[in-house]
């Protein structure tokens, strides 16, 4: 008979057994992310990125404002904070939860993490490109701008170099006119009625003549103020140009000094325009082209109209070289954007890139890295690969043959390691 106490032992001991037995049956524990004690180097990466991208920003919004108080600067720090945060708590979000959800299978988890980091991202680098480079592209433009009143001003001095030949031509134009007026006085050349006098022929060529000695004055004048004009516009633009490299002053006083000289010289390229009676002329042209009339006399007429529509020809010939040349000054270009400052990054590439691989690739880089890390936890804790992996063989299964015969004399044991041989057994 047993005692008490045996009986009690061999219980405790049985059921021992079973729990054992029952735990070795039971399915493997779930597999659960245990988080390291202390920040990871994802979430110590992505801190140190939001401030450094919040600094950037902050920089490159207040380079950006134009206005000025404490009200203007409250508003910059604002957007800086919600943007910095905003893009900070994607990428957070993204890397130590969404990567997590993605590994496990949770695909449009995955999707939203890099539609949401690539928005924020894309957002973050064009505010903190724009800002950085904003200075430069502001004095790219205005310098632009210089170049294009440096075509204009050569513009305007080749028509003033072409307009010195109408000079000439009107000059000479009214003294055929005058000449041919008195030999009409004088014998009747032109009209062939009579023996000179003042008739209706002689008193139309000095009408016309009148009007050319009037436009050749008024040419002359203009042609004088012209000169005066073209070395107030070089003063101007050489102006412009010191002002635009002068690196002592800031882009804002360069660009207001850029801005009055520029409106001069607009105000100077129209009174240049208006100097020469050039629409005079054209239209002298025209009427000489036209004619006149004597009247009752079909066949003086028709001498008159030759004889005016050649001198009509030879001066719309002149004026055709220069009446189509355009005097309008460039515009004074306007503030750029943020978006203007895209158009020229690649003058600015190294900036862009070292913005974009903290804005972008980094951020991505992480995400990358801790999905294939949880793939790695989750492929090295899955129970199927306790139960199906087996030891491989090193060296292709080498070690693993058979061990070779023992040669004897150089020849190989026909024995091997199968014991006695036939001959040994007979």
């Amino acid at each position: 008979m047993k005692s008490n106490d045996e009986i009690e032992e061999e219980s405790k001991f049985m059921s021992t057994r079973k729990t054992h037995h029952h735990n070795d049956r039971a399915s493997p524990p779930k597999l659960r992310h245990e988080r390291p004690k202390g920040k990871t180097f994802e979430e110590t990466a992505l801190l140190v990125l939001g401030l450094l991208a919040a600094v950037m920003l902050g920089i490159s919004l207040f380079t950006l404002n134009t206005e000025a108080g404490p009200l203007a600067n409250l508003k910059v720090l604002l957007i800086t904070a919600s943007a910095s945060f905003a893009a900070y708590g994607m990428n957070r979000v993204g890397i130590t939860k969404l990567a997590a959800r993605t590994a496990l299978g949770f695909r449009l988890a995955g999707v939203i993490a890099v539609i949401g980091m690539s928005v924020s991202g894309v957002g973050m680098f064009i505010g903190s490109f724009s800002g950085m480079v904003y200075p430069d592209v502001q004095l790219r433009v205005l310098d632009q701008a210089g170049q294009e009143q440096t075509a204009f001003i050569r513009m305007v001095n080749d028509a003033a170099l072409v307009s010195t030949r109408v000079g000439p031509v009107a000059q000479a134009l009214a003294e055929e006119i005058e000449a041919t007026a008195a030999c009409e006085v004088a014998t009747s050349c032109l009209s062939r009625q009579g023996n000179g006098g003042r008739g209706e022929m002689a008193i139309t060529l000095e009408g016309f003549a009148a009007q050319a000695r009037s436009i050749v004055t008024a040419f002359e004048r203009g042609a004088f103020e012209r000169e005066e004009l073209l070395a107030d516009l070089n003063d101007l633009n050489r102006a412009y140009q010191e002002i635009l490299a002068d690196t002592d002053r800031s882009i804002t006083e360069r660009r207001a000094a850029l801005q009055v000289l520029h409106s001069e010289m607009t105000q100077m390229a129209s009174a240049l325009r208006e100097a020469l009676p050039l629409s005079l002329l054209s239209s002298f042209a025209d009427e000489l082209r036209s004619g006149g009339t004597i009247a009752g006399n079909a066949a003086a007429t028709q001498r008159l109209n030759v004889f005016m529509r050649g001198l009509g020809d030879q001066l719309n010939e002149t004026l055709g070289d220069i009446e189509g040349d355009d005097l309008t000054p460039p515009v004074f270009p306007a503030r750029p954007g943020m978006l203007d400052s895209l158009r020229y990054i690649s003058d600015f590439a190294a900036i862009a890139a070292v913005i974009a691989v903290a804005e972008l690739c980094l951020p991505m880089a992480l995400f990358v890295i801790a999905y294939l890390t949880m793939v790695w936890e989750i492929e090295k804790r899955s129970p199927a690969r306790d139960e199906t992996q087996e030891e491989e063989p090193d060296f292709d299964g080498l070690i693993d043959l058979p061990p070779v015969p023992a040669r004897a004399n150089g020849a190989l044991d026909a024995r091997g390691d199968n014991g006695p041989s036939s001959r040994g057994r007979s």
